[in-house]
């Protein structure tokens, strides 16, 4: 089920994160997000867990999506897809022109999800990403016509 995400869910969050990242945010980092009218930050809750999150902030005219991610036991369920598909008729009903992101130049699996949902690469920042230190790619979507 996808929802808002709350301050209780911040240490499940965390720990997903963990696993995700080589640098991940911190618990700090999440809980500010959810002070801000500007984020928008959505959980799926699974079987009482948190499965995945996923956090973008929106500004006038666009939004950037900073981070999306799945516990590795819940991963191919399409949990990814259901949060980009929440995030994104978010910001289209928004009237949001366009969303941006980066991603790891070699993170196959989230590239081919973003380019489901009409992310197109626009170009590439040389060794953006550390530890490993590594290309990113990156990606907009333009507003969908309703």
């Amino acid at each position: 089920m996808i929802r808002r995400a709350t301050n209780d869910d911040i240490p499940e969050i965390h720990e997903i994160e963990v696993k995700n990242f080589s640098l991940p945010w911190s618990e700090e980092s999440f809980r500010d997000s959810l002070m801000f009218d500007d984020t928008l930050f959505f959980v799926d809750e699974e079987e009482g867990k948190i499965a995945g999150f996923a956090v973008l902030r929106l500004f006038p005219d666009e939004a950037e999506l900073y981070n999306i991610a799945v516990a590795e036991e819940y991963r191919r369920r399409g949990i990814a897809d259901s949060l980009l598909s929440a995030l994104t008729d978010e910001c289209d009903g928004r009237g949001t022109e366009r969303i941006l992101l980066e991603v790891r130049q070699s993170n196959a699996p989230a590239r081919a999800l973003y380019k489901k949902h009409g992310f197109t690469v626009l170009g590439v920042r040389a060794r953006y990403y550390d530890e490993p230190k590594e290309d990113a790619v990156i990606m907009e979507r333009e507003k969908q016509k309703q």
